[in-house]
């Protein structure tokens, strides 16, 4: 069986989903079975662990949680360093795996990475002794100068994003504890605590192993999202819809209980997809338009429409005729009376002409 560790502080509650995109990645690529063991404090709200907890089910894969609390030793030599503010106090948690999980080896996995291989693959590789199995750091030229300081070699100076641990070797080093603590006392100006101080205390005894196994992305580069681990080391996260990696994230998402929430899509860039982006306003524009009637509504109320249309035209038609034919009826009964008139003066006239002997 295969041990898996994650190891998160959670105090947004995006981490357990993140958490779970990279679970997810791992349980749909590999056949073998998987034991997965997750370190937390506090801020894993009941609710995500549940979640996470299902997600293993749904997979038929155990779970184990186990809450973590920095030993008070520790918490003395690191107060004074100050980018523990940066990583958080989650990514110390790797550093106990060999006193809280239960197990000979394990494969260690940061959140940010999204497995595209079976892990079969990485947990089969023999350490010949070695503590521990990890890929050398990819970004080492930015900092060289600055672990030489801490005296770590920079031609060996590995990642700590994925990690295949001989728990039991590190456990027989009886000292190894002890021997983190005096680097923090030493070096608390470090810059990435958790991984120099791996550096530090079981970097003479270990396997670097193929990049691919850790394949960093590197903003504005050419990016093979398919190689066998990518890991998102940098500010740019695979959550961020602006990140190349966007898409596998939310794929791997899908397959976890987060899936029922609404996921943002990712925004089209304006330069390069103007027709996308001109059919998204389209959809929008077309989602909160009315409705519009189907064709047998439409052509009931239409005939109803045509109904009434024509019994308005009648209407009109027939006022306008009553009002003509009153009116001719008025002005033909006055032409009439007009015409008697004129014939009494008229035959007035005549008869009086003709008594005065005008018409003899």
């Amino acid at each position: 069986m295969i041990e898996l560790a994650l190891a998160f502080t959670d105090k947004d509650g995006s981490y357990s989903e993140h958490a779970a995109a990279a679970l997810a990645s791992v349980f749909r690529n590999t056949s073998s079975e998987l034991q997965v063991h997750i370190l937390h404090d506090d801020s894993l709200l009941e609710e995500n662990r549940n979640k996470l907890a299902q997600l293993a089910a749904d997979f038929k894969h155990p779970i184990h949680f186990y809450p973590v609390t920095l030993p008070v030793e520790m918490m003395d030599v690191l107060s004074g360093t100050g980018s523990i503010d940066r990583w958080t106090w989650g990514s110390l948690y790797r550093l106990l795996l060999p006193a809280v999980v239960p197990a000979e080896r394990v494969i260690y996995l940061d959140c940010d990475v999204m497995v595209n291989m079976d892990i079969t693959e990485l947990w089969e590789i023999n350490l010949n002794g070695g503590y521990l199995g990890a890929i050398h750091d990819q970004g080492i030229h930015g900092i060289a100068e600055v672990v030489a300081v801490q005296g770590l070699n920079p031609e060996t100076y590995f990642n700590s994003g994925v990690l295949l641990f001989d728990l039991n070797a590190i456990r027989q080093h009886v000292t190894w504890f002890e021997e983190m603590l005096n680097f923090f006392r030493a070096f608390p100006g470090t810059s990435m605590p958790d991984q120099d101080c791996l550096n530090h205390v079981f970097g003479g005894n270990c396997l670097l192993l193929d990049q691919r196994f850790n394949w960093f992305y590197v903003p504005g580069a050419e990016m093979d999202l398919q190689q066998k681990i990518v890991h998102f080391a940098g500010d740019m996260k695979c959550w961020d819809p602006l990140s190349p990696g966007y898409v596998l994230y939310q794929d791997n998402l899908r397959l976890t209980p987060w899936s029922k929430e609404p996921v943002l899509p990712a925004p089209i860039k304006r330069s390069t997809d103007r027709k996308a982006r001109h059919l998204l306003m389209k959809r929008k524009t077309r989602k909160h338009s009315p409705r519009k009637p189907s064709s047998r509504h439409r052509s009931e109320r239409e005939q109803s429409e045509r109904v009434v249309l024509r019994k308005r035209r009648k209407a009109s038609r027939h006022s306008r005729y009553s009002r003509h034919k009153s009116a001719t009826g008025s002005r033909s009964k006055s032409r009439i009376l007009t015409m008697r008139r004129s014939s009494r003066r008229k035959h007035a006239m005549y008869i009086q002409g003709f008594s005065s002997g005008i018409y003899l």
